[in-house]
């Protein structure tokens, strides 16, 4: 005989129907949270604009200050060509990217060209000289400087670019400069460009977490591991200790030339050859923090025996870790 009983308390079939309406609450919340995040992503692709920061500063997404999606290898290196790379992040976060790689030189035509869209909003085309553009970024102005800058701009343009971290929510895929035109003439005049950017790099720049860059400093540092330190540190408001290494990979500095080569020494010559790439690692990071220090970026750093990097910010009364 069948029996119409309620389970009681405690019993198997009541956990049963605790655990159902707890999913059911868990995948009720989960769906008012998408729906929301696709909410706010339609008002931001509606609007389609950047937050306006002033002359002074450039904004720029985190993820790209603490990864080696711009690497500060030095010039004379052949650049890679990356295919659905995984590009090395420093703490929360993916990368992939697809292109030629990218630089230090590249990263600031980049945030040039962000500074301009975020006054008319991503959805509008917007044009400037090359005399202009060289002028802010610091560069001669010349025709050589003209072709540094189509280059980068062609680098630019050529990529996929796919990040996705906790404060996303969900992958951003998107080419890194979607279109521009070159208008040169052949009287040397720079002519005028046109460039357009990418709508969803609104989100990079949602929730207002993004870093302002002192602009001025930047141009003034030498381009290289220099730039990159002071943007990956200009990040966070109260840096934290990190080993070199780490500096190193968010660098690119390690990764690209990690090559399997040497597979057929010993484990000792191996070790060596690990702790020699380390040492020169670790005069590149005291001699990039140096050049910071004298910038009046850094009031203090120091490296300890095991490779372990604490810095101090100018304004930042705190002690050193």
């Amino acid at each position: 005989m069948k029996s119409n009983k309620t389970p009681a308390p405690g019993s198997a079939g009541s956990g049963e129907k605790f655990e159902a309406r707890l999913a059911k609450l868990k995948e009720t919340g989960e769906a008012k949270q998408k729906a929301g995040r696709e909410k706010k992503r339609q008002e931001l692709l509606e609007d389609r604009q950047l937050t306006l920061w002033v002359d002074t500063v450039r904004g720029v997404p985190n993820e790209a200050l603490r990864s080696a999606l711009f690497t500060a290898r030095n010039r004379k290196q052949p650049r890679e060509n990356l295919k659905s790379a995984n590009i090395a992040v420093i703490g929360d976060g993916e990368i992939i990217y697809t292109g030629e790689e990218l630089r230090q030189d590249d990263e600031t035509v980049w945030l040039q060209l962000i500074h301009l869209a975020r006054e008319n909003g991503l959805a509008t085309p917007f044009t400037f000289t090359p005399h202009s553009f060289c002028q802010a970024i610091n560069w001669p102005v010349s025709g050589q400087s003209y072709d540094r800058l189509d280059k980068c701009m062609t680098r630019l343009q050529a990529t996929s670019l796919k990040v996705k971290s906790d404060r996303l929510g969900e992958q951003v895929a998107l080419s890194m400069l979607p279109g521009y035109k070159c208008a040169r003439r052949k009287d040397g005049d720079g002519g005028l460009w046109t460039v357009r950017m990418h709508d969803e790099l609104v989100f990079l720049f949602s929730e207002k977490i993004y870093t302002r860059l002192e602009w001025e400093r930047r141009l003034s540092l030498p381009e290289g591991f220099a730039t990159w330190l002071h943007a990956y540190y200009a990040s966070h408001r109260v840096p934290y200790a990190v080993k070199v290494e780490t500096l190193a990979h968010g660098a690119g500095l390690l990764g690209f030339d990690e090559k399997e080569e040497h597979e057929e020494i010993d484990e000792a010559a191996r070790e060596s050859k690990r702790k020699e790439r380390l040492r020169d690692i670790k005069k590149l990071v005291k001699k990039g923090l140096e050049t910071l220090l004298e910038a009046g970026f850094l009031t203090e750093f120091y490296i300890t025996p095991s490779g372990l990097v604490h810095v101090r910010r100018v304004g930042d009364t705190r002690p050193i870790e």
